[in-house]
């Protein structure tokens, strides 16, 4: 019973995930993105799965700094490095085997892109992040994880052919 409630909350998650990334703005992208790690957290707990869960916590606290980075202390570049060395610690402490390191990269990637002001980055930058937690969810059995980074990659492909590629097409068809 606790595997199907895990794989419902985690396909909960995959449902923000993939509603994210087709949101035209960075405060919105980042606003679904901590809801859906917060059914991420209790998915991956459920699982047995703590190096994924302690990464979507590091993941809800560092989207909660990146929405407010209009705020004077959101601002400081020293959240950056200490997200990505948070991530680095969180795979050390919660280490299984060699694939414990693939969330932890794909959060790095994550939180690279997510301090970037551009839509466009956010998109470009958090795309190769999946396939790492792809590998990691089949490897610990995560069902909804697997459906949700197969999602989350088609979304992000739709949303850089709709936003980046075929609107900057059309911007550049208008300026001729």
């Amino acid at each position: 019973m606790v595997e199907i409630i895990s794989q419902i909350i985690g396909l909960g998650g995959a449902a923000l995930n993939c509603i994210s990334f087709q949101q035209n703005k960075r405060s919105r992208i980042i606003g679904v993105q901590i809801f859906a790690a917060i059914m991420f957290i209790i998915h991956y707990i459920l699982l047995g799965a703590y190096t994924g869960a302690a990464l979507n916590f590091i993941s809800l606290c560092r989207s909660i700094v990146f929405y407010n980075n209009s705020k004077k202390w959101a601002k400081s570049p020293v959240w950056l490095v200490f997200f990505i060395i948070v991530s680095l610690i969180g795979a050390a402490a919660t280490w299984v085997d060699w694939y414990s390191i693939l969330p932890s990269t794909a959060m790095i990637l994550t939180t690279v892109s997510y301090w970037m002001k551009s839509e466009t980055k956010i998109r470009l930058i958090t795309f190769p992040s999946s396939p790492c937690w792809l590998i990691y969810n089949i490897i610990t059995g995560s069902v909804a994880g697997i459906i949700t980074e197969c999602i989350v990659m088609t979304s992000l492909i739709i949303a850089i052919v709709r936003y980046d590629i075929l609107k900057k097409k059309k911007v550049v068809k208008d300026e001729n």
